[in-house]
């Protein structure tokens, strides 16, 4: 007679544990941890011209049903390339289950010395957003 309490407290505790655990919506959900990367402006510095810096883009589904990112394109300047996760790389989509998630890697080479602009631009089968627009800028200064 002694266990059951025992046990039901055990229980009881299990459950107020699982309480505070983020409940997810059914849909796929598209999260970035940022909608701008910006190269040398954040301290009103710049990037040496001829040299290459990177910034990673982080992305999760934060859905319970899988996320299908099925492109990503860049538009702007071509001195912002990308380093995309394999399946996109190949031009096939890529597919993230229930709170995975994956970088996309974005280098900037300034040829000159001034400002540059682009856009990356995500699709996919979000829920909250099919199209994700990540905005870029970089500043090349001569060294």
């Amino acid at each position: 007679m002694r266990l059951r309490p025992l046990w039901l407290s055990v229980i009881f505790f299990a459950l107020a544990g699982c309480e505070n655990e983020e409940v997810l919506p059914a849909e796929p959900q598209l999260m970035v941890d940022r909608d701008s990367l910006g190269f040398g402006l954040e301290f009103d510095s710049a990037t040496y011209v001829g040299t290459e810096v990177t910034e990673s883009l982080y992305i999760e589904n934060r859905g319970q049903m899988p996320l299908e990112i099925t492109a990503v394109e860049k538009t702007g300047a071509s001195q912002f390339t990308l380093a995309l996760p394999e399946p996109l790389d190949a031009g096939e989509s890529l597919t993230l289950e229930s709170r995975q998630h994956t970088f996309i890697q974005v280098a900037f080479k300034p040829t000159q010395a001034k400002d540059y602009q682009g856009q990356l631009l995500i699709k996919s089968n979000a829920a909250n957003t099919p199209e994700k627009t990540i905005e870029l800028s970089g500043r090349g200064v001569s060294p």
